[in-house]
């Protein structure tokens, strides 16, 4: 009768760790989404865990890998993403339109596009110059360079409505329902493009 209760306690402890973990697991991500004072409180800690061993990382992998969330980029909602800009590039004649059509603001086009070009410039500089070339994190960006960041969100913003003004003439209300589309389909692209 003792084993059986014995098992019994081992059953609720392990239950019992579980949900704590879960528990903490949440209530940090709530806290600190992007674990940055965790970084900077626990840096010791975290640099330790670095120093490991090859094999004790991955044994720690091994036993931990179940509560990693892994999501591949070719998901059913990424294709779907893709399929519908390319039917909103195909059926909006959206090239044609851009080039040839005496309805849209010429002006106002170019100045969107010059906007998006600063914004996809900074991208390009932060992901691949900082993250590749110089192996710089990802959290670091802001600390590098704070300006970067700000910038780029200003210049997409203010581009994706000026280019909103400068195609309204030709689609109307649906102007910023194929613009979003279409940057989905962008943004779905650049995910799905192999790592270097």
């Amino acid at each position: 009768m003792t084993s059986f209760n014995g098992s019994v306690d081992s059953c609720n402890n392990n239950l019992h760790r579980r949900v704590q973990r879960h528990i903490a697991s949440t209530y940090l991500k709530q806290i600190d989404p992007d674990g940055v004072y965790l970084e900077d409180e626990y840096k010791d800690k975290l640099q330790q865990f670095k120093e490991l061993d090859p094999d004790k990382k991955e044994k720690f992998d091994k036993e931990h890998r179940k509560y990693r969330k892994i999501e591949s980029p070719y998901s059913i909602q990424n294709i779907l993403w893709l399929l519908a800009s390319m039917a909103t590039f195909y059926y909006s004649d959206f090239y044609l339109a851009v080039t040839y059509d005496p309805r849209v603001n010429r002006l106002l086009f170019k100045i969107g596009m010059l906007l998006m070009g600063v914004n996809i410039s900074i991208a390009v500089f932060l992901i691949i110059w900082l993250s590749y070339v110089k192996k710089i994190d990802s959290d670091k960006w802001e600390k590098s360079y704070p300006a970067a960041i700000p910038i780029a969100t200003a210049s997409f913003v203010l581009g994706a409505v000026v280019l909103t003004v400068a195609l309204w003439p030709v689609w109307g209300i649906l102007t910023p329902v194929i613009l979003f589309i279409l940057f989905m389909g962008f943004i779905v692209f650049i995910a799905m493009l192999p790592n270097f």
